[in-house]
């Protein structure tokens, strides 16, 4: 069965379900050509998902009875935050959107660093179809927040990331980043760009309460780096 996530003016209960959202209309009629009878699963951000079949079909609304609803448990017990320098490359950021979703990160943070070489994303809209697709696919029913660059040194004043325990990989530590985290406890992944952080942006962390850890002896490219990060905090924390 397909799986949808809810856009604006659709809605769905434990009965019926109805999509008025244009997306979705044209996604299933035009592109899909779903017809009565298709069974479809809906989820939003109540943590459930809803397993519906298609009873009326119209260029402005589609309506459905609810089957089952089930409560889902693919989400991570502890929010991972990932703070990921901006690349030169858009390709490579927006696979780190994708699969950092699909790994279970909360939030992205895109960041600027001294040896950030672009400072803006391109089309924000698109980054956030990829994340809502990698939502759908993953079987997930949280959808991350993408938000808007900030410089590093601004990070640490965001709130949730001053309350979060904040590991930044660096090259020159041992000590494991799945070792380093504390149990229970909210945490953000800095990543930094092509060449790493600055020596001097390590030590500006480490001063406002950062872990530098390590992710091993090779030394791996930003986008290599964060989803590793990622995975090795979700197999912890699962």
């Amino acid at each position: 069965m397909h799986r949808f996530f809810l856009r604006e003016g659709d809605a769905v209960d434990d009965r019926v379900f109805v999509i008025t959202s244009e997306e979705l209309l044209n996604q299933w009629t035009k592109v899909l050509r779903f017809r009565t009878g298709e069974k479809v699963i809906l989820f939003h951000d109540d943590g459930k998902e809803y397993v519906g079949e298609i009873t009326s079909l119209t260029p402005k609304m589609i309506q459905g009875n609810v089957m089952s609803v089930v409560v889902c448990d693919t989400e991570l017990p502890v929010k991972i935050i990932l703070a990921q320098s901006i690349l030169k490359s858009p390709d490579k950021f927006e696979l780190i959107l994708q699969k950092g979703t699909e790994l279970g990160v909360s939030e992205f943070y895109p960041l600027i660093t001294k040896r950030t070489e672009r400072e803006s994303l391109n089309k924000f809209d698109r980054l956030q179809r990829i994340i809502l697709e990698a939502v759908e696919q993953s079987g997930r029913v949280k959808v991350p927040v993408l938000h808007e660059p900030v410089k590093f040194e601004k990070l640490f004043q965001v709130p949730e990331i001053a309350v979060s325990q904040v590991l930044i990989p660096h090259f020159e530590n041992s000590e494991s980043i799945s070792k380093a985290y504390s149990d229970g406890k909210i945490v953000t992944v800095c990543i930094g760009p092509e060449g790493g952080f600055l020596d001097q942006e390590v030590a500006f962390a480490r001063e406002k309460g950062a872990t530098a850890v390590g992710l091993g002896k090779r030394v791996l490219r930003s986008e290599t780096a964060a989803l590793i990060a990622v995975a090795q905090l979700a197999a912890r924390m699962e």
